[in-house]
C-alpha cells in the first residue's frame, strides 16, 4: 500500500515525522508532497527537509491513502491553496483513507466531509469545520474512512490507527510493540 503526506511550511514536525517513519516501520510506502516552488519544506520549528513530489504532479489514483499534518502549515499554506482541496476530495470519492491530525482535519471538515461522523483536532480548529460530532476529548477517532487526531502528544497513536485501517489489529500491535522495545 502506498500513501501520501502533505508538507507545507511550517508543518508539525512530530505529527509528519513520527507518523512516516512509524508507516515506514509497518513496510507502508510513503510518498511525501508539497507545493513549494521547490521541493525544500521548513517544518514548524526549522528543520530543512525535502519533498519527494510536488502536489501538482500527484495522481491520486497511484495511492492508497492520504496523511495531513497539522501546524501552522494548515491556515498559512494550504489554507488558500485549490489543488488540496480537489485532492482530498478525489480521495473521499473514492473511498480512500484521509488521516488528519491537529489543525489538518479542519482541511477536511471544512469541505463538509465529516457530517455525522466524529472527529478530533486541535481546539479551535473545530470552529472551522461545517459539519460532524466534534468529540474533543478523544485522541485518536477512527470513522468512515476518515481518521482523526487532537494534537502532537498522538502522533504515535493516530500512525498506529493508520496501520490497524489498513493492515489490521494484528500488525498494529507488531509495530506498537516493536517501538516500545517489547519484540
Amino acid at each position: 500500500m502506498k500513501g501520501l503526506i502533505v508538507l507545507g511550511n511550517g508543518f508539525e514536525d512530530v505529527e509528519a515525522i513520527s507518523v512516516i517513519d512509524v508507516l515506514r516501520r509497518s513496510k507502508l510506502e510513503i510518498d511525501t508532497v508539497t507545493n513549494n516552488k521547490t521541493l525544500e519544506v521548513e517544518t514548524a520549528f526549522g528543520i530543512t527537509l525535502y519533498a519527494q513530489k510536488f502536489l501538482k504532479d500527484v495522481n491520486e489514483k497511484d495511492y492508497d491513502f492520504l496523511v495531513i499534518p497539522g501546524g501552522r502549515a494548515v491556515r498559512t499554506v494550504w489554507g488558500n491553496d485549490r489543488d488540496l482541496p480537489e485532492l482530498i476530495t478525489k480521495f473521499v470519492t473514492a473511498k480512500k483513507l484521509v488521516a488528519a491530525i491537529c489543525a489538518g482535519p479542519l482541511l477536511v471538515g471544512r469541505l463538509g466531509y465529516y457530517k455525522d461522523l466524529p472527529y478530533t483536532c486541535f481546539p479551535g480548529s473545530e470552529t472551522y469545520i461545517t459539519a460532524g460530532k466534534y468529540s474533543p476529548k478523544e485522541g485518536v477517532i477512527t470513522a468512515g474512512n476518515f481518521i482523526t487526531a487532537k494534537a502532537m502528544g498522538y502522533a504515535i497513536d493516530f500512525g498506529l490507527a493508520i496501520i490497524e485501517y489498513l493492515q489490521g489489529q494484528r500488525q498494529r500491535e507488531q509495530i506498537y510493540q516493536s517501538i516500545r522495545g517489547e519484540l
